[in-house]
């Protein structure tokens, strides 16, 4: 067939319709894709303000506003015990994203008063219930010109930082070094520990503008970073710190105990002193109603108080004054009702082994059906231990419930104790008195006798439980309620021969 009839024409037509079918884009197309993805996208460090929108921010600030700012939730809520989702790279510039991150931003710094200055902190998506990875930090001058010299070298805070908004951030450690301060979250207002953590970290991620974040951060600035991502995973500082070192704000001037770490990089503590032991005994914390005597408002001494870290010692003298008063005010104390798990005499700010437990039938009563039977409460009356010696009886299975105490106020978490246990203690008068005891009742002598030994629940406490008092949220899983039967002991010897 000549080329140049009608068939081939159409032949022709034909190829060079389905030719880029055949052959993909053009060459000139690759060529500009190519170099859109070699060409070098810019880097920041997530230097980030949000746009002022005085009128809309004002009318947000105002109580009972229809779109008001939302309250950082309390721990105890699912979303934060969770892992964050990651927010999609195309959606970063979207508004419904902008808008969460300038939420943040506003409450993380809290309102604008007279006479308030914002201190520096760490917020994220998921403190607000919204379960994204996103994160916003800052540090600002006014903060930092308050410290001494000698508070920015201990904090690592020789520079303030601007505020910086990460989305999908990721971290590495970028230095061996590693420095214990303390920390706190928005979500567990009142209270504060000491958290190792590496002092340099590499951090990655994306910017409100969909830029690339990379750059490392140290100090102060790499412990925010890396405590508001491990919120991202549905991790507190309450899971990393040294829970010897949990402190109620109230109680913070006391000194820690010697197992703590130091304060700062790659330092050691000194050793207590007798003064400072000696100051214990007179000192710590019973909060805003402390200076009330105990037989108006009974007050014990607050977590961060340093008696409640040390070993109480053993009565040897019945009819010593001390003794008598401590035993008493135990048992005032008792009475009123709010000590469900019994009380001990270094609650009171005596370094006494001597403890008080019982339970009501008007203590049970409040209680639900459930609780009652599955915690198994039953009445017993008031009494005062002295130099008791409490251990699980052999087989007893363990029993995983919520437990409380006035020296940790306002939270509560899931503590496995023994079900059932044997007693051996004298009574106030110096008798010797032995029995066994089981559900509450064990509970309640296991509780009390940890605190003779500056042991606190929380030490004991399954971490990922500890939440608010009060709350209707479901536990974290993998966190064990309930009574679980005692595991069966291998036998020992040879096997049978069948």
């Amino acid at each position: 067939m000549p080329f140049g009839s009608s068939g081939s024409r159409r032949l022709a037509a034909l190829l060079l319709l389905l030719g880029p079918c055949w052959l993909g884009v053009s060459p000139g197309s690759r060529r500009s894709s190519i170099l859109r993805r070699a060409a070098p996208q810019e880097v920041t460090d997530a230097s980030w303000e949000p746009p002022e929108k005085v009128y809309s921010n004002a009318i947000r600030a105002l109580p009972g506003s229809a779109t008001a700012f939302r309250k950082v939730l309390p721990l105890g809520k699912a979303v934060l015990r969770r892992k964050a989702k990651l927010v999609k790279p195309e959606r970063i510039s979207k508004k419904k994203a902008q808008n969460v991150a300038e939420e943040l931003v506003w409450v993380m710094r809290g309102p604008n008063l007279p006479g308030r200055d914002f201190k520096g902190g760490f917020l994220t998506a998921p403190h607000l219930g919204t379960p994204s990875r996103l994160v916003v930090l800052e540090d600002p001058p006014k903060a930092v010109e308050k410290l001494s010299a000698e508070e920015r070298a201990l904090q690592g805070r020789e520079a303030p930082f601007s505020c910086k908004v990460i989305f999908n951030p990721r971290l590495r450690a970028a230095s061996n070094a590693t420095s214990a301060f303390w920390e706190r979250d928005p979500s567990i207002p009142g209270y504060r520990a000491l958290v190792e953590r590496p002092a340099k970290v590499q951090v990655r991620g994306l910017d409100p503008k969909g830029q690339e974040v990379n750059y490392v951060a140290s100090g102060w600035e790499s412990r925010l970073v890396q405590q508001a991502v491990d919120v991202l995973d549905g991790m507190m500082f309450a899971d990393r710190c040294v829970m010897r070192s949990l402190c109620h704000l109230d109680a913070r001037n006391d000194p820690l105990p010697d197992d703590c770490p130091a304060l700062g990089i790659g330092t050691s503590r000194a050793p207590l002193t007798a003064d400072q032991l000696a100051a214990a005994e007179t000192g710590g914390s019973k909060g805003m109603l402390g200076f009330l005597p105990s037989f108006i408002a009974p007050s014990v001494l607050l977590a961060g108080s340093l008696l409640l870290r040390l070993k109480a010692a053993e009565v040897t003298d019945f009819s010593a004054a001390e003794v008598q008063a401590a035993a008493k005010e135990l048992r005032d104390a008792l009475a009123s009702g709010e000590h469900p798990l019994g009380l001990a005499a270094p609650q009171f700010g005596k370094r006494l082994r001597i403890v008080a437990f019982g339970e009501s039938q008007e203590s049970i009563d409040k209680l639900t059906t459930r609780a009652q039977i599955s915690e198994e409460h039953k009445v017993f009356k008031p009494s005062i231990l002295v130099n008791p010696v409490v251990k699980p009886k052999p087989g007893s299975a363990d029993a995983f419930f919520f437990e409380r105490s006035a020296s940790v106020p306002g939270y509560e978490a899931v503590v496995g104790r023994a079900l059932e246990v044997e007693v051996k203690a004298l009574d106030e008068e110096g008798r010797q008195v032995s029995f066994e005891a089981r559900g509450w009742q064990a509970r309640q002598l296991q509780h009390v006798a940890d605190l003779l030994d500056g042991v606190l629940y929380v030490d004991r406490m399954e971490r990922r439980s500890f939440r608010r008092d009060n709350m209707e949220e479901d536990l974290p899983e993998a966190v064990p309620y309930g009574v679980k039967a005692a595991k069966a002991k291998a036998s020992a010897g040879r096997r049978k021969v069948r």
